[in-house]
């Protein structure tokens, strides 16, 4: 029999977002995002810029109607607008192919207009450092000549023996798992409601209360956006809100992780990722020195 936890009924600005009884979520492995240094070996150049992470470089993720709608959802603390420039087309998820393009506008059922052009779509498959994922484990030969290809730059730079490149390829080749096929959702699909729910026809419409996924509840189906300073501190992306469920008086802003499953899966390098032991409570997406 599925268990049930109770939760209070609560106002969040001009939202009543209830909660009164919901699944308890069963024990999902989790996957911490690593920051700039231990992926790239330092802070990228561009910081202060979004910490974002390319999980796939694939740019067939359209962003429809219900997926805008459920974006609002999921950030239903911040104000409409800004919840619509987390898809502008220069501020880290939707670069040339999100909003407010003079010569390319997009579909835009935050403020219905444009809607006789094409839905905006994310130009990569994205996470940000500190998020957390869930998916399964694989190995992939792909990856390990990636890795074997990268890590032996690094022998012969140091100048180092061919033993050593060799017991690199023999550790990539038996390893079990390299790659985590990432548990996202499918842009193809319709964001999933809760039983008795139906989905909005207008952005006025949305219920929070009515989807089955969110980020208090299922924070490895959403990436938090944050940015990575000079000094490669995590922080907060601007124009995020307060969320009395994350316990730290800190705004936040949210994106689901999403892919067009059509073109495959979604198989990400477990060496850029953390796995926390199971049962861990979620890390901070931010961190300061």
């Amino acid at each position: 029999m599925m268990a049930y936890r109770t939760k209070r009924i609560t106002t969040y600005s001009n939202w009543t977002y209830s909660l009164e009884t919901f699944p308890i979520v069963p024990d999902v492995q989790w996957y911490m995002h690593r920051e700039d240094r231990e992926v790239f070996g330092s802070v990228r150049s561009c910081a202060p810029c979004p910490a974002v992470m390319i999980l796939k470089d694939d740019p067939h993720a359209r962003i429809s109607q219900q997926l805008q709608y459920y974006l609002r959802a999921i950030n239903y603390n911040m104000t409409v607008d800004d919840v619509y420039l987390l898809l502008d087309k220069s501020l880290a998820f939707a670069n040339g192919t999100g909003f407010r393009m003079s010569d390319d506008p997009r579909a835009d059922y935050f403020h219905n207009k444009d809607l006789q052009y094409h839905l905006p779509n994310l130009d990569k498959v994205r996470t940000t450092a500190r998020s957390v994922l869930a998916g399964t484990e694989q190995y992939s030969l792909l990856q390990a000549i990636q890795d074997f290809t990268r890590g032996i730059r690094l022998i012969f730079a140091r100048s180092k023996s061919t033993l050593l490149a060799k017991s690199l390829w023999d550790s990539l080749v038996t390893t079990s798992a390299n790659v985590l096929s990432v548990d996202v959702f499918d842009s193809n699909e319709l964001p999933p409601l809760k039983t008795g729910h139906s989905y909005p026809q207008d952005i006025s419409e949305v219920d929070p209360a009515a989807y089955l996924y969110m980020p208090e509840t299922h924070p490895e189906k959403f990436l938090v956006a944050n940015i990575v300073n000079r000094a490669g501190e995590v922080v907060q992306f601007p124009r995020g809100a307060l969320y009395p469920w994350t316990g730290d008086q800190t705004i936040y802003s949210f994106v689901p992780h999403i892919a067009n499953l059509a073109y495959g899966p979604i198989l990400y390098s477990m060496n850029n990722l953390l796995k926390l032991p199971l049962g861990s409570p979620k890390p901070s997406p931010y961190r300061q020195d």
